[in-house]
């Protein structure tokens, strides 16, 4: 699979809003330290035990394979092994933003400065992707683009269903491509929220 540079999303770029604006008050701040994998989009904190979903990104499902030049390989694998070892032995910073449809919390998930969904669509691992009634992230679909040009990673194979579209996922009338309009480029990205004092290790900050 090819590699991409992901050097834009390191950029210290000011956000539109504060991250606490509008936040439920059942939705913490901030959770920060060890992460478990769930899947390629969800972490499970190993202190709290909190499940965290990325926000405004989607992966390959697990059993999904790809082709590319003629080479089967398992995009769905892939796309989790991808975010094991990008937080495997780190902390992963958690700015929350909500709850999905299922309580789960939705957040923007940080290794050091390192946005990891943004990452991860600018390396092709994965798609920019907003559910319905979720906060959008137009940010990531610019970088989306990117990617889609280059044809790194999903966007080598040409038969891949992207997750929302492939038949044994979740039923249609759960989810909604609601991708931003191809004008919204150059939007910033989200930051990882800055803690009041030194952080711990005791993953749960603020609430």
């Amino acid at each position: 699979m090819k590699g991409a540079t992901v050097s834009m999303i390191l950029l210290a770029v000011t956000p539109t809003a504060s991250p606490a604006q509008g936040r439920p008050t059942d939705v913490p701040r901030q959770i920060y330290g060890k992460v478990q994998v769930v899947d390629s989009v969800t972490f499970q904190f190993i202190n709290s035990r909190q499940v965290v979903r990325l926000a405004g990104y989607e992966a390959p499902r697990l059993e999904q394979t790809a082709t590319s030049d003629d080479v089967t390989w398992p995009a769905g694998q892939v796309s989790r092994a991808w975010m094991i070892l990008r937080t495997l032995g780190q902390n992963v910073n958690c700015t929350p933003i909500g709850r999905d449809t299922n309580k789960v919390l939705i957040a923007h998930c940080f290794v050091g400065e390192t946005n990891l969904a943004a990452a991860a669509i600018a390396e092709g691992i994965g798609y920019a992707f907003n559910y319905r009634n979720e906060p959008q992230v137009p940010a990531y679909f610019d970088i989306e683009r990117k990617a889609r040009g280059l044809g790194f990673g999903v966007w080598s194979s040409p038969d891949l269903l992207p997750p929302w579209l492939y038949t044994v996922s979740i039923p249609n009338d759960a989810q909604s491509d609601s991708r931003s309009p191809e004008s919204a480029v150059g939007l910033p990205l989200p930051l990882p929220a800055t803690p009041d004092g030194p952080l711990s290790f005791s993953d749960t900050h603020g609430g």
